[in-house]
């Protein structure tokens, strides 16, 4: 029971700050964007969404990235369920802001295709260059291991 009562904890502490950090993120991005573009509001229906679509995402990520619910899940795996779940719950977001509408709308799905297939890319790629670091580091602990014992044994 303690086990998975720290594993709340965890997932309550990423909750918190994945929200902290992306509607920090997402707020600079906003007021850089209404600053290039001259526009003087932020609504407050808009800012309640942004909030809404960021406590989503990072419920999402955490529940796939703690051990609360996904217990025995390796990190590709889980790596592959976020990016699908992520993908399906922006394009409900991009949709219900107005993103998918109007003209541009082939170069925002490209965009948005693009972002996806480069994020997964590279996680899997610093997944793949960690695990073979890590392969490397337990190798050459066994065949210290190995000589080690092997040099006891010939005493």
């Amino acid at each position: 029971m303690g086990s998975n009562k720290k594993e709340f904890v965890r997932f309550l502490a990423w909750m918190r700050n994945g929200i902290a950090f992306c509607t920090s993120w997402f707020l600079i991005l906003w007021l850089l964007y209404n600053r290039l573009w001259k526009i003087e509001e932020i609504a407050t229906d808009d800012l309640i969404s942004m909030l809404l679509f960021v406590i989503g995402g990072v419920f999402i990520f955490s529940v796939i990235f703690t051990n609360v619910v996904l217990k025995r899940w390796r990190f590709m795996s889980r790596l592959n369920c976020f990016m699908i779940l992520l993908s399906i719950y922006e394009c409900i977001a991009f949709y219900h802001v107005g993103l998918w509408n109007g003209s541009g709308v082939l170069a925002a799905w490209f965009v948005f295709v693009g972002i996806i297939l480069v994020s997964y890319l590279t996680c899997s790629l610093i997944y793949r260059l960690y695990s073979r670091k890590k392969g490397d580091l337990y190798t050459q602990a066994l065949q210290k291991y190995q000589q080690k014992r092997s040099d006891e044994h010939e005493k």
